[in-house]
């Protein structure tokens, strides 16, 4: 047997004052955007924001149904509105935030979030940056979205 160690490297940011300017708006979109989610039944609205490479930013927030899997997370209502009107364009950046999180540190994407965005990234052959961002609180970067979903399914797997 080899044992194999995966690790992640990502940056902390304690305060805005930290960040760019552009990163400092794309969380301030996702807050923005947060606020208008569709979340009565678990009461954690979320909101992202997509940076394109043209300049572009739009932003998407969770849309809750009482039939669970029917809802979409925000980073997929975003991500998926993207890649529909704006194809030809790469996505650079994306702001993740919870406005009512009991975390201590910034909420991360979920499963499936993570492998639209892998796929997303490998598709346009550029990495995406996310940001996950709590408000009041820390920010965390991860160049990547491959580094949040480590041995990713892809479509490798399916070809012959």
């Amino acid at each position: 047997m080899n044992k194999k160690l995966l690790s992640v490297e990502y940056s902390e940011f304690v305060s805005l004052n930290e960040l760019a300017a552009a990163d400092v708006e794309l969380i301030e979109k996702a807050i923005s955007i947060a606020q208008k989610a569709y979340s009565p039944y678990s009461k954690f609205p979320v909101g992202a924001a997509v940076l394109l490479d043209n300049g572009a930013i739009y932003a998407g927030s969770n849309q809750e149904n009482i039939s669970y899997p029917a809802g979409t997370c925000a980073e997929r209502t975003v991500l998926n509105y993207v890649h529909s009107n704006y194809p030809d364009h790469k996505i650079i950046a994306i702001a993740i935030t919870a406005l009512k999180s009991n975390s201590a540190v910034p909420i991360t994407a979920c499963g499936f979030c993570r492998q639209v965005l892998v796929e997303m990234e490998q598709n346009q052959e550029k990495n995406i940056r996310v940001i996950f961002h709590k408000p009041g609180g820390s920010t965390y970067i991860f160049d990547a979205a491959s580094l949040l979903l480590p041995l990713a399914f892809n479509d490798t797997y399916l070809k012959k």
